[in-house]
């Protein structure tokens, strides 16, 4: 049952640990919740269990408040007490029976793999404590402004922050412990000499009192206290960054801030409570806890105040066997995905738009790109701040899978095993031999005892979400595993590999949220956006540049273009947690390692009831019901019992199950009624429940763990690595500076012609609505006329087919504005007028025009290349207007072959066969010139092609057409030439653009006009080889 696996685990894993065992060791809550007095009486019983009562303080402020009023004989109404009982269950359900980590309910420890199993659970578990970062940045953001500690302090501008027009704008706002607060999505200040002075003073940290001196250079009448009025209100205002907030990699945040603050900020009394408490043991440490929270409120008052980690006192080394199992689970998993989501790229269409706009040669400043002004705006889905793109509908169709699985599903089984010739069946075509990346596995560790796990008699059951990049289960615990760090400082390197690994920090929304993202420094380069950074040794948003190709998005350091890999070595989501800038560094990156699913039911997901799905010891999936929808909103409770007891039975829900939505997960006895009545009532709180059944169908058990729920995070790294070479004219410290990379950065940065042609100048601008399959009448019939009447007024034109939300045609004429105003606007009005009356186009806009200067070369050949387009557009014409009279008898893919070959002699020159060969190579499109072998051979001989082409009806008018295009098609290849380093990409991009005005958007047939053009090529060039022997 076996297969090849595709992965290997790293001699490294994380054992996450439930604080205590299974069993009588915690309260019970009652059966009867309708006697106050039962639920008071459990209630005390958990007030006076140390473990308990100090775990729910560190986890719940309100809750502990509460059970100090009912331990003190308050009063408190029974609706009030039955919420506390449900709360209070939850807790200590989370404390027995969940291992991920809370608080002091579940901590970690480092495990190993070895031929000869152990584990030891000891009572010296340690606890890290840190102030809650939301609590400390609030406590600490009025003393950033107050004149004498901001006297201490370096500054730097926050480079999240753009120029928009007389406004210096900060693009987002983070919020701070009140979640609750105001949206407040952009920041502005007027853009004023002095503000601009700041900016250029502070684009590198300066202290203080240089950055006043400076400014008073430059502005001497202005009085000192008035320009350090100003800087403390950029500081507020968070347009300059100050060094007293904490990095995300310091160990200590609280110790960084006490550095910079005098003895009146309190924080020494706060580190002196912190540090006795963390001194405590789990269970005594009540006392001490209240004392540092008590400290912390006279300070600041808040819901959270102190971050718990638990370092769990526990020896772990698990059987090579469990390695072994993770392995192949996650061969399986990664076979098995839907072809669409493995791997997953989320920025494909934000690429296809950056081509578009940039073309693949091209390095944009991030902050241009994400700008909706400037550039291209943010991709779908980011919210931080909002753009206009809105996320593609993605439910793709897998009729077979689907079906397949529904069958499985419906035949009532309990469990559906993954046996051999079932993965098969659900597996992609080549998957077992596709190259995948680094993954981070999490599942429950079940086995009844040691020599149980010890013989392999345990299971595994896989937890639903899996992480793609290195240490993102577990970074954030570092501090607690130190043996870690290398081995994911590691893996970083090999996932980044040829490019370099940068670690990725940045503001979160929320600052408490920054407590999971405080993790220590893991790489060599460390990328600070928007956060106080030591540049240049770090480097920020301004230093970086993003280019793209067909495949991929990269990243490359400005200054010495190094490719760089951004990784986050946490679990954020950066969906809401993270400014767009970061979050697109964060996926660019994470691009390398893509995202697949360990388990997807597709359609069946819908189903009322899915049985448990397994391969070997590995559960992919446990069995889960869906409650009826009447459980989710009758409040009576007679009434909810009847019907869910009869639910219950009419689909044979188990004793005991889980509870669970998103990351709420709690364990439930159906035969206890203070369990039901919890279920009632979390129903109502959160619709989206579902019931899981016990890890395993409860038939293995934590006995070998002592009865802790144990769950291991392994990390895996490819048999076989996903290989991202770096492009031929790649950023690298070895390419020399004059490569198309480099100009076409300083062409977007400072472009030598103008960017964006607005209607009105030198180019108007029309698109042309109209179905598709009407474009090509539009060319051949109608488009020439209005050519003809532009002629006196325009030195060159051209046109792009188009598809976005609606086809169109893209038409561009260049000449004197005053001309194209006057004259031909008026002539394109009434001719697009005609084509709508006779119902063949839908409407005309105009628009601005934005040459694709990177694409093309740079600012020196934008010219060079528009007269390219305007001869090929010419040629185009005539080509489409022959084939339209029916006087033109030649296939159109040979007809595209034939252009291919006849515009690669001319944009290369000498040596353009071997570059057509190279740019081209054989592939799976191959068999388009196999098929047309006979006729390829004959028209497209670089030699005899020509003439072979003449004797054809109509061959003659095409070969004039291309001697009138040769000239500028040459003229554009000897300037690329001279310029780039190599200007293989634009002039694919000639070509990609001849095939879109020939033959209109179609990615299959261009490939397959490649393949022929290549096929002749090669086949001329192995001729030749031949008759040279």
């Amino acid at each position: 049952m076996s297969q090849a696996s595709q992965f290997r685990a790293l001699d490294v894993a994380v054992a996450r640990l439930s604080a205590t065992g299974a069993g009588p060791s915690l309260p019970e809550p009652p059966d009867n919740l309708d006697e106050p007095e039962a639920m008071r009486a459990f209630l005390r019983e958990v007030a006076e269990h140390p473990v308990a009562r100090e775990a729910i303080a560190v986890s719940s402020a309100g809750l502990d408040a509460g059970l100090d009023r009912v331990a003190s004989g308050g009063v408190v109404s029974p609706a009030r007490l039955r919420r506390m009982v449900f709360a209070t269950s939850r807790y200590l359900s989370r404390m027995a029976h969940r291992a991920t980590p809370f608080g002091l309910m579940a901590g970690v420890a480092p495990a190993r793999f070895d031929p000869e199993s152990k584990f030891r659970i000891g009572a010296e578990h340690r606890k890290h404590v840190r102030a809650d970062m939301g609590w400390l940045i609030e406590v600490i953001r009025p003393w950033e402004t107050h004149p004498a500690v901001l006297e201490g302090l370096r500054l730097v501008v926050n480079d999240l922050c753009l120029i928009r027009g007389d406004r210096l704008v900060l693009p987002l706002v983070r919020k701070e412990t009140d979640e609750r607060a105001p949206d407040d999505r952009e920041r502005t200040v007027r853009l004023t000499g002095a503000v601009r002075g700041v900016l250029a003073a502070a684009e590198r940290p300066i202290p203080h009192p240089e950055l006043v001196d400076l400014l008073r250079g430059d502005f001497p009448d202005v009085p000192r206290e008035t320009v350090r009025r100003m800087v403390a209100q950029l500081v507020e205002g968070e347009f300059l960054l100050t060094d007293l907030r904490p990095p995300a990699t310091v160990d200590d945040p609280l110790g960084h801030a006490l550095k910079r603050l005098p003895e009146e900020a309190g924080l020494a009394e706060v580190r002196d409570a912190l540090t006795a408490y963390a001194r405590t043991s789990p269970g005594e440490g009540g006392q001490a806890w209240r004392a540092a929270t008590s400290v912390m409120r006279r300070l600041r008052a808040a819901d959270r105040l102190i971050q718990v980690d638990l370092a769990m006192d526990a020896d772990v080394v698990l059987p090579d066997a469990v390695a072994s199992e993770f392995e192949q689970a996650a061969t399986v998993a990664w076979r098995i995905a839907p072809p669409d989501l493995a791997p997953f790229d989320p920025l494909a269409d934000y690429r296809a738009d950056f081509v578009e706009r940039y073309g693949t040669g091209a390095l944009v400043p991030i902050k241009e790109v994400l700008d909706p002004e400037a550039g291209i705006g943010p991709p779908a889905g980011y919210l931080l701040p909002p753009g206009v793109r809105r996320p593609r509908d993605r439910a793709a169709e897998h009729a077979g899978r689907d079906a397949l699985l529904l069958g499985l599903a419906q035949r009532g089984d309990p469990e559906i095993v993954l046996d051999d010739e079932l993965v098969a069946r659900l597996s992609r075509p080549g998957s077992a031999d596709e190259r995948t990346s680094y993954v981070e596995m999490c599942a429950q560790l079940l086995a009844d005892s040691a020599d149980a796990l010890r013989t392999g008699d345990f299971r595994l059951v896989v937890a639903p979400a899996n992480f793609t990049r290195p240490g993102a289960m577990f970074g954030r615990f570092l501090h607690l595993l130190p043996e870690l760090g290398p081995a994911v400082a590691a893996a970083a390197r090999d996932e980044a590999a040829p490019a370099v690994p940068a670690q990725l920090v940045g503001p979160t929304v929320h600052s408490r949220t920054s407590n999971v993202a405080q993790v220590p420094r893991l790489t060599e380069d460390v990328l600070r956006i928007g956060v106080f950074a030591d540049r240049p040794g770090d480097l920020g948003l301004d230093d970086l540049l993003v280019g793209a190709d067909r495949h991929r998005f990269f990243v490359v350091s400005r200054h010495d273009r190094r490719e760089l890999a951004p990784m986050t070595f946490n679990a954020l989501n950066p969906q809401l947690t993270m400014p767009n800038a970061a979050r697109f560094l964060m996926e660019v990156g994470e691009s390398r390692t893509p995202h697949w699913p360990l388990w997807t039911w597709g359609a069946a997901e819908r189903l009322p009831y899915l049985p448990r799905v397994r391969r070997g010891r590995t559960i992919f999936a446990s069995a889960r019901w869906l409650p009826d929808p009447r459980l989710r909103g009758e409040e009576d409770w007679a009434a909810w019992r009847r019907v869910f007891d009869r639910w219950r039975a009419d689909w044979a829900v188990p004793d005991v199950v889980y509870a669970t939505s998103a990351d709420h997960r709690v364990r439930l006895d159906l035969t206890s009624a203070s369990h039901v009545r919890l279920l009632h009532a979390d129903l109502r709180k959160r619709p989206g429940i579902v019931l899981q059944e016990e890890p395993a169908g409860g038939r293995h058990g934590s006995g070998w763990a002592g009865g802790h729920a144990t769950e291991v995070v392994v990390p895996l790294r490819p048999v076989r690595p996903r290989k991202t070479e770096l492009r031929k004219t790649a950023p690298r410290k070895t390419v020399p500076r004059k490569t198309v990379l480099r100009k076409t950065v300083e062409s977007v940065r400072r472009p030598a012609v103008r960017r964006v042609h607005l209607p009105g100048g030198e180019w108007l601008y029309l698109k042309v609505y109209a179905t598709a399959g009407r474009h090509g009448e539009l060319l051949s019939r109608h488009l020439p006329e209005l050519v003809r009447q532009a002629a006196p007024v325009s030195d060159r034109w051209f046109f792009v087919r188009y598809r976005d939300e609606d086809p169109h045609l893209r038409l561009r004429f260049h000449g004197e504005p005053a001309e194209l105003n006057t004259h031909l606007l008026p002539i394109a009005h009434r001719w697009a007028a005609d084509l709508a009356d006779a119902n063949l186009i839908s409407g005309i806009v105009i628009d601005a025009y934005r040459p694709e200067i990177a694409r093309y070369g740079g600012p020196e050949l934008v010219e060079a290349a528009e007269r390219a387009f305007h001869a090929d557009a010419e040629s185009v014409l005539e080509q489409l207007t022959l084939r339209e009279q029916r006087m033109l008898d030649l296939p159109m893919l040979l007809l595209l072959a034939a252009n291919h070959v006849d515009m690669a002699e001319h944009l290369h020159g000498d040596g353009w066969r071997d570059w057509l060969l190279r740019a081209y190579p054989k592939g799976e499109r191959h068999g388009a010139f196999r098929q047309h072998r006979s006729e390829a051979t004959r028209l497209l001989d670089p030699v005899t092609g020509a003439a072979e082409l003449a004797r054809l009806p109509g061959g003659p008018r095409v070969l004039e057409s291309w001697r009138r295009r040769a000239e500028a098609l040459a003229a554009y290849g000897r300037l690329a030439r001279e310029t780039l380093d190599d200007p293989s990409d634009a002039f694919a991009s000639m070509l990609h653009m001849h095939h879109n005005r020939l033959a209109g958007i179609d990615p299959h047939t261009e490939r397959d006009a490649y393949a022929v053009a290549r096929g002749a090529v090669q086949a001329h060039h192995d001729r030749e080889r031949h008759l040279n022997r």
